[in-house]
């Protein structure tokens, strides 16, 4: 770019303008992450035909790594995709399960 493309343009300097505050991330977790204890565990299954086990654990690692960073001192976590029987209907079903190790 060259001086002249801006040539004309006027800045508000003026200070009236206040920066917005941050909405990101206001309405909470969609997962409980805040209520997980060292040693606690949870499986989670994707929500439908076309999500698969690998794209779910890498939403929940970045979903949990985010929460993680907030915690003082910082708490981690790790997952595993696996098979895992389903209590209700008996079949092997795929997923992830996620463990609070600190």
């Amino acid at each position: 770019m060259t001086d002249n493309e801006w040539e004309g343009i006027e800045l508000d300097t003026d200070n009236v303008y206040p920066i917005p505050k941050d909405t990101r991330g206001t309405r909470g977790s969609r997962y409980p992450w805040p209520i997980f204890e060292v040693g606690n565990s949870l499986f989670f299954t994707p929500d439908d035909d076309e999500d698969t086990s690998k794209r779910l654990k890498n939403r929940l690692d970045q979903s949990w790594r985010t929460h993680s960073k907030k915690q003082d001192p910082k708490w981690n976590f790790t997952s595993r995709i696996s098979l895992e029987d389903d209590p209700k209907t008996k079949k092997e079903r795929s997923g992830v399960r996620v463990w609070r190790i600190a």
